[in-house]
């Protein structure tokens, strides 16, 4: 029988927006080296009620998961009356925490009982100080870790770390493996940075993260059953090969690379901004303004491969098959992943086609981090949407 292939999961005839990114706040206490939330301090946030009528509209479109973003969640007081809204309509939940504001068994619990099914604690580094560092404040670490294990020994059924990888720790993943582990956590969601400028990446950078990929890629292989690796770049699906044959663990790992912008994900930011994702700052609309169902349509038409193919790079590359124009927050030169603007991944030499004049910098912001699609909810599961 023939393995599933990363094609055959691109371009779905149905685009349904099964992954939310939802951002209850853009406040946070922590002011991260990487983070574009530092620049988007808005305070207009959605209201209990406006949270509740975007949930029904969200479940009447067909979504089944959704993942608390941009800034710290929990510091709204009414976090958890939120997220109930959404556990009552059998949504899959995942948060995306610094660890603060778990400081108690209680703390723990009480997400269990708001509906959260799996949590994932930032924890960039093996080093306390190299951690504190990214992440802006004395102490963050040790919060950080406080967190994780209070999660552990509550009801919530996944808790991992999310890791945000550049030059701070390439050299340390196997670290964060080794700790990840130790602590008995059950995944670690890698990201790159996605710096959201165009012409400024270091192109040496991406040979670099090239041999990261290959490397997360053995850790991934040798780890399974123990400890569930992503990075969820759609690169890491130019590495499948026949070693991953076991089909369940092939879709999973195929499904949480590939980007699901206008086919299966959409994010909706704290004021009501409608995105591709959470690493893209062009909204298509706002559902304080019209219909989540209106926007939908109108990003679905925008972000289009279909009607518009990966142009650029992409032409004639063997792996467009597999990485569809790569990751969508990098298609700033033209309709393809910008990393692949002077050489594509795989090749050592330049692919020859023209591109902008580049000035090496060290970018200095990125947005957060995304976790691939969970699975999916009982409900759409047997096919009912609403």
């Amino acid at each position: 029988m023939r393995q599933t292939m990363p094609e055959d999961f691109q371009l779905p005839a149905v685009k349904i927006p099964i992954l939310v990114q939802l951002g209850l706040t853009y406040r946070c206490n922590l002011k991260c080296s990487h983070c574009y939330a530092l620049y988007r301090r808005e305070r207009d946030e959605f209201t209990l009620a406006e949270i509740g009528k975007l949930a029904r509209e969200l479940y009447d479109a067909g979504s089944a998961a959704v993942v608390y973003s941009h800034g710290e969640n929990m510091i709204r007081k009414d976090f958890h009356e939120a997220a109930a809204v959404f556990r009552d309509l059998d949504f899959y939940q995942t948060l995306m925490l610094n660890g603060y504001y778990v400081r108690g068994s209680a703390d723990a619990q009480r997400l269990t009982e708001a509906g959260i099914n799996r949590t994932m604690i930032s924890v960039d580094s093996v080093d306390p100080t190299v951690h504190d560092r990214v992440r802006g404040r004395e102490g963050a670490y040790g919060r950080a870790m406080n967190a994780v294990e209070l999660l552990l020994a509550s009801d919530v059924d996944t808790v991992g770390f999310s890791c945000t990888i550049d030059r701070h720790n390439y050299d340390t993943i196997p670290d964060i493996i080794a700790l990840a582990l130790r602590t008995g956590v059950h995944a670690v969601s890698f990201m790159q940075n996605r710096y959201n400028l165009r012409d400024v990446f270091d192109r040496a950078l991406w040979r670099r993260y090239e041999q990261v990929c290959r490397d997360i890629y053995e850790l991934m292989l040798r780890y399974r059953g123990r400890l569930d690796i992503y990075t969820h770049d759609p690169f890491m699906l130019t590495l499948l090969d026949h070693r991953l044959s076991d089909e369940q663990a092939r879709a999973a790992f195929i499904g949480s690379n590939l980007c699901n912008v206008g086919t299966s994900m959409v994010s909706i930011d704290p004021v009501g901004n409608v995105t591709g994702c959470n690493f893209i700052p062009e909204a298509v609309g706002n559902v304080r303004d019209e219909s989540f169902a209106e926007i939908w349509e109108r990003l679905v038409t925008r972000y289009s491969d279909e009607r518009e193919p990966p142009t650029g790079a992409c032409t004639g590359c063997g792996a467009l098959a597999s990485c569809m124009g790569g990751c969508k927050a990098y298609h700033y030169v033209g309709k393809y992943d910008e990393r692949c603007g002077q050489t594509r991944f795989g090749e050592s030499a330049q692919h020859g086609l023209p591109v902008a004049s580049v000035q090496t910098v060290v970018p200095d912001r990125a947005p957060g981090v995304f976790l691939g699609l969970p699975r999916l909810s009982s409900r759409l599961a047997s096919g009912e949407r609403g």
